[in-house]
């Protein structure tokens, strides 16, 4: 079973990568049918937020050193001033 899978596995990733994309595609259409287009926006959006989150998690090596960099980035941005 498990060199079933293994080889399975090995021929998906040596398809050319139009048919990578083209599975992907058909994966979107289908959650797309399923949940919505506006469901479908918002899992777009929290996919990505947590890539981005997992990115930098990845950098900083732990969460707290991903609290340390937002709570500097906070810190060290500018409040506009009410213009008197």
């Amino acid at each position: 079973m498990r060199e079933t899978l293994r080889e399975a596995w090995e021929w998906l990733i040596n398809l050319p990568h139009r048919y990578h994309g083209l599975m992907l595609g058909f994966a979107v259409w289908v959650v797309w049918m399923i949940v919505g287009f506006w469901r479908m926006v918002l899992l777009a959006v929290l996919i990505a937020l947590f890539y981005w989150f997992g990115r930098i998690w990845e950098q900083e090596g732990s969460l707290a050193g991903i609290a340390e960099r937002l709570l500097a980035f906070l810190a060290n941005r500018r409040r506009p001033r009410d213009g008197m």
